[in-house]
């Protein structure tokens, strides 16, 4: 199991000597005079892994809104009300402040290394892209039209324009699709400072694949050809063929290294404020689905209990999040894994995009999660034997969103926008308190209308005239 590194700065110290120059002194002996690349590059990771990980009302709270858990105490996110939090800010900060800013400092420094291979530079250089593609699409999944072309200028200018989600969409197919044919050709990358794939270079061009995928199946419903050629181009490149190849964060026992939920339940004593969401659990119920146990605990009645949508729960009386999710600190996070793929693959041969199996990739899907919360092959074939989950292709679209967003459990931010993409499962429209539907999309930061109003207001004409939490991201036409 690869371990996070330490993620410190106090590297290459180098020794002062004398010198004539007295703005020397100026200088911090104890500070390093450069940093690596790799410390930039791990560091761009484990923030990737963190917010895609976490649950946080400031964040990212996508857990609340796909009804796999709900609050107690406090109900507002839970019943979508977030108008006293500003939960972009916190992911922009995260993305462009650390991410991007990260990434961008390891390809200063990659260009200024003059001891690395170029072939080495070239792989590293492109899964520094393909680390960018999917922190920008997450960007857009969140807003919409977003920061793009000017977004790292932040130096020269600081009210940077908005572009076009679309036009985003299409160049981070572009580039993803370069990305790929880069790392195909193999070879080395970052090693050990790679805290997803220990720098394996063929693990990254099927991530890359699998991106360029999910980047296509995304547009399907706005721009089926290119979403075909896209999606054809990925599969052909080879995308994830099992669980070994999925992008997992790993983390360890002691922070600042733990595992983000454990860090809000365990060292912040958060752990009162969630229980399961009573969506999920019926349902789950409803299907004598094997994970439940995996997903969540049982009362002190011995029963799966879950809390209504919204309401004052009590801590008490309902089931929780399973404790090794939010009690173990190495417990690990999903970036994108293969049960997705297979998903997406499933979907595509319905659509006409690629030739194949539906009902095989379907089955694949389902049984990779369900081995994934440490179930067998023997559970899963029974599993999908059951009238309401047996593949039927005259309800792919039915059948292929419900057992998503069942898979996507723990991965709040994929499974609430895959089910604003394919508007399944259906029961989620009524299913909380409020009177509201589940929110399609989250306003801009509270900042960008005092900071950058000119570009914020250009933005809010562009995605339909309104920054609310309804006006749709532009793939989701339905």
């Amino acid at each position: 199991m690869k371990k996070l590194l330490i993620l410190s700065l106090m590297i290459g110290l180098s020794v002062v000597s004398c010198t004539d120059d007295i703005t020397d002194y100026n200088k911090n002996p104890k500070a390093a005079e450069e940093v690596t690349p790799d410390v930039t590059f791990t560091n761009a990771e484990k923030a990737l892994g963190d917010l895609m990980t976490e649950i946080s009302v400031g964040r990212n709270l996508m857990k609340l809104w796909t009804q796999h858990w709900t609050e107690t105490t406090y109900n507002d996110e839970a019943n979508y009300d977030i108008i006293g939090r500003d939960p972009s800010a916190g992911f922009w900060a995260r993305v462009y402040n650390t991410i991007l800013n990260d990434l961008a400092s390891s390809r200063e420094a990659i260009a200024a290394d003059n001891f690395t291979s170029e072939a080495v530079k070239a792989n590293q250089l492109a899964i520094i892209d393909v680390i960018e593609v999917y922190s920008m699409q997450t960007l857009v999944d969140l807003n919409g039209d977003v920061p793009y072309s000017e977004a790292l200028n932040v130096v020269d200018n600081i009210t940077p324009a908005y572009d076009d989600a679309f036009t985003i969409y299409q160049d981070l197919i572009s580039r993803v699709s370069a990305d790929v044919a880069t790392l195909s050709n193999g070879g080395a990358s970052w090693g050990a400072a790679d805290i997803y794939y220990g720098g394996d270079t063929s693990k990254w061009a099927k991530f890359a694949a699998s991106l360029q995928l999910r980047l296509g199946m995304r547009i399907a419903d706005y721009d089926e050809s290119l979403a075909s050629s896209t999606v054809s181009s990925a599969y052909d490149a080879g995308v994830m063929e099992s669980s070994d190849d999925s992008a997992i964060i790993y983390y360890e026992g002691a922070a600042p290294n733990t595992n983000p939920i454990f860090s809000t339940f365990e060292l912040s004593g958060r752990f009162g404020d969630y229980v399961a969401g009573k969506t999920s659990v019926d349902y789950l119920l409803s299907l004598d689905d094997p994970r439940i146990d995996d997903f969540f605990t049982m009362t002190g009645d011995g029963e799966y209990v879950g809390g209504p949508i919204g309401a004052n729960n009590s801590y008490a009386n309902f089931s929780h999040p399973a404790d090794y999710i939010v009690f173990d600190p190495t417990y690990p996070g999903a970036i994108l894994q293969y049960f997705e793929v297979e998903f997406f693959l499933a979907e595509a041969v319905e659509r006409g995009f690629i030739s194949g199996d539906a009902q095989e990739h379907y089955e694949a899907a389902v049984a990779a999660n369900i081995m994934f919360y440490n179930g067998t092959q023997e559970e899963a074939d029974a599993y999908l034997a059951q009238p309401g989950v047996a593949y039927d292709s005259a309800n792919w679209k039915e059948l292929i969103g419900t057992q998503k967003w069942i898979a996507l459990y723990n991965r709040g931010f994929e499974g609430w926008t895959e089910y604003r993409r394919l508007d399944e499962p259906d029961f989620l429209v009524n299913s909380a308190l409020t009177d509201l539907p589940v929110p399609t999309r989250v306003f801009y930061p509270v900042d960008e209308v005092a900071l950058n109003r000119a570009n914020y207001e250009a933005a809010v004409q562009n995605i339909g005239g309104s920054d609310d939490l309804y006006t749709k991201i532009f793939w989701d036409v339905n």
